[in-house]
Order: structure tokens, then sequence, then C-alpha cells
């Protein structure tokens, strides 16, 4: 099989970029890695203060922990002030928003319940409202943007006090040339499959479109590209940005997802969808 057979790739990956870079070109593709974000920690002091005051009085209820490297970070600094929080919080109905999530749980001796696949923010929004009774207090540890609206307002809506709170923010990366090349190559033409590990990479690549004021040709010339999403969480995100999802990775890992686009890509490259063709 030649695999991607010298397709052109793009992929957004950071923390992993040079082993994404090495995947592509493994599976005979031509990898242009960009990174795309970078994860900036966010001053936790004020929201320990108000976390650890709700927890004293007995008004948390459930917490849900939406990613795991928010997970860990949060359950860090917590445990830094008082490991007895921890304890606590064994009492609690701890949610995970997956596997990662749940693993960084465990490695503070807490269990949590996972919710199902395909593990996005609707299932842990239809977990809370059917374990939860009017009135209770759920926290939902953020991970890099806001907490979805629509989530916090069908929550409250159904009786529940909900408190969003932030632990980082994915912002750009320091050096963004890469991003930037990514960006003109695309709207040129350059490139034939766009590989997407999370919804934030696309959002960030569509923006930085924008500041460069190449979005729209941007957006044309994604119609025309094999766009390969991670799994259900991404797919989703990347489709409420407008980008058409043509292959996603199952199981969701990034093997998986490089694997999946090098084996379908070539033959979808050659299909024109109607969008594109009108």
């Amino acid at each position: 099989m030649d695999w991607f057979a010298g397709l052109r790739v793009l992929s957004l990956e950071s923390r992993r970029a040079p082993e994404m870079a090495t995947l592509i070109e493994k599976y005979r593709g031509v990898p242009t890695v960009a990174p795309s974000m970078a994860e900036q920690k966010l001053d936790l002091g004020g929201v320990l203060d108000r976390f650890e005051a709700d927890l004293a009085a007995g008004r948390v209820d459930a917490v849900a922990f939406m990613t795991g490297g928010g997970t860990r970070l949060f359950l860090r600094d917590l445990a830094a002030r008082d490991p007895r929080h921890l304890d606590t919080l064994r009492g609690l109905h701890l949610v995970a928003r997956g596997a990662k999530p749940l693993q960084a749980l465990k490695t503070f001796g807490l269990t949590g319940v996972s919710v199902p696949r395909p593990h996005t923010w609707h299932e842990v929004q239809g977990h809370l409202q059917e374990t939860l009774h009017p009135g209770q207090h759920a926290v939902i540890l953020e991970y890099g943007e806001a907490a979805p609206a629509p989530m916090l307002r069908d929550l409250e809506a159904a009786g529940l006090r909900v408190t969003s709170v932030p632990v980082y923010r994915c912002t750009y990366p320091d050096d963004t040339a890469p991003l930037a090349r990514a960006v003109e190559a695309t709207a040129a033409g350059d490139l034939d499959v766009l590989l997407l590990s999370s919804g934030t990479q696309a959002l960030h690549f569509l923006k930085y479109a924008e500041s460069l004021g190449h979005l729209n040709a941007v957006r044309t010339r994604l119609r025309g590209m094999v766009v390969a999403s991670i799994g259900p969480a991404c797919s989703e995100a990347a489709g409420e940005l407008g980008l058409r999802i043509d292959l996603e990775a199952n199981p969701h890992k990034m093997g998986i997802l490089v694997r999946t686009a090098a084996e379908h890509a070539p033959a979808l490259r050659g299909r024109v969808s109607p969008r594109q063709a009108g």
C-alpha cells in the first residue's frame, strides 16, 4: 500500500510535533507540522480560595473534570494547600470526560465516573442532569476554552447551580512563523490533507488565517482538502467552525489518526464534494 502516496499533509500538533512529522513520513506523506497552540496556566489563587470555602461548607456536590492536563494542574495546587482536600473530594461525585481525566484522577488516589462515548460535553451535561437534583452544585473544570454556553445554560435551566472553573487557556505558540507559513500554503492550495487533534487547533488556525487576511481563501481550500479528526469531541468542535470532517480515528489516538488518513485520503482527495463544485 502506498498510504499517503506523497500527499502533502498539514498537522497543527504542538506538544508532539516531531512525533507527528515522523508518523506522516512513515506513511509516505509530506509533512507540514505547524504548532498552533500553547497551554498557559492561569493564576488559580482566587479560584482555589472559593473552591476551598465551598468544600469546607459542603456546598460542592459534583466536580466534572474535562481534561487530563487541567485535572492534574488543579488537583496538584489544591493538594499543595491541604492534602486533606483530596479526602473531601472522595466523598463527592467526580465525573471524567473520558480516559485522560479519569487516569489523572487515579494518580491522586481518586475514583471518578467516565461519561459514555463519544466523551463530549453533551455526555457530561446529560450525566450531571441525570445524577444531580435541583439545587445541587456542580463545579466544571474547563479545558483550554471556556465551558460551552449551551451546556451551562441547560444545566442551570435544570435547576442546578453551576460554577465553571478556568485552569488554563490555550494561546498561540511563541513562534508563530510555522503557523503563518501553513496558513499561506493552505490559501495557495499547496496542501492536500489536514489532521486535527483538537477543536482548539482548528479554531486557532482559522483565527490566525483571519489575522493574515487569508480566511476566505483558507476556507475555500479546506473544502477541497481531506480533513481527518482524532475523535468525536474534535469533530464536533470543528463542525461548529464550519469545517467538514471526512475521517475520524477509532480508537482516538494520534497514530490511528495518521494511519486512517493515510489509508483513505488518496481516494478521498480525488473526489469533489457538491459544496466544492458549487
